[in-house]
């Protein structure tokens, strides 16, 4: 009887140890899976972030070739072309004194064509130079593009501001003006719009920019995104800003954008 019991004390004991084992076992292996999709998981996040900062190091390097490219043009139109133009204007004008009345209508034609040339070049000069642009307030900076447009396509642009202007980094404000560019080229090109809006709406610490036609649109659900509003999502992600396309075939197309300076803490 003594044997019996001592054998199923140690039959007892084995289980017991068997199952500590096994518990300890899957433990372990719990431990280890966890570990393991922890580390995963770190590295899967990190590799997102490092791919988000690569891509928006490289649209920075582009953007930075780009205004540098576009002053470079900007520049030139001012100093060469805009000198070059100037000089033919005075020439004109010196050559027309001399003419007899009946001959001075078609080089005053030509004076004219010469001097809105040149005013045109001028405003060219200005938007395209981003040194020039960050002197300028972008209501104004939206307006030279507003006029530009009025004087050479047949689309009828209009510009309101409603708010109070608030301050806007330099970098900043020339992407936002570069966003607005991107768009209206976009309207010209391709909308076959007969109006554009642009409306600015100024809030405390933010920023809402409306462009609105009423060309062509196009269907969302069945239209990808084209190279320009691809662009104009990119530059909107470098300042953190959302940008938004509604559009319907043959009803338009509204862009929003909408921006929120940072907050720097002052000492």
């Amino acid at each position: 009887m003594l044997l019996v019991q001592q054998i199923s004390k140690h039959e007892v004991l084995l289980v017991a140890y068997f199952i500590i084992v096994v518990v300890v076992l899957v433990v372990l292996f719990i431990l280890f899976f966890y570990t393991f999709q922890r580390r995963k998981n770190k590295l899967l996040i990190e590799k997102v972030v490092a791919q988000k900062e690569f891509e928006s190091t490289l649209i920075q390097a582009e953007n930075e070739i780009q205004e540098a490219t576009l002053k470079n043009v900007g520049m030139e139109l001012h100093d060469n072309v805009g000198q070059l133009l100037s000089v033919a204007k005075m020439q004109l004008r010196s050559g027309l004194s001399q003419l007899e009345d009946d001959k001075k209508e078609a080089f005053a034609e030509a004076l004219e064509t010469v001097n809105l040339s040149l005013t045109e070049v001028r405003q060219l000069s200005k938007i395209v130079n981003g040194e020039v642009l960050a002197n300028l307030d972008l209501q104004d900076a939206i307006q030279v593009e507003i006029d530009r447009l009025n004087r050479f396509s047949h689309t009828n642009a209009t510009f309101s501001l409603n708010g109070s202007p608030i301050f806007i980094e330099e970098k900043e404000k020339i992407i936002i003006f570069r966003i607005v560019q991107e768009c209206c080229s976009n309207v010209i090109k391709h909308a076959d719009a007969q109006n554009l809006d642009i409306r600015i709406f100024y809030e405390e610490a933010s920023l809402q920019i409306m462009i609105k036609d009423d060309g062509v649109g196009y269907d969302t659900h069945t239209n990808t995104s084209g190279s320009g509003l691809i662009n104009m999502q990119r530059r909107a992600e470098m300042i953190k800003a959302q940008l938004v396309a509604h559009s319907k075939q043959g009803q338009g197309t509204e862009i929003t954008l909408t921006y929120q300076p940072p907050i720097y803490e002052t000492a």
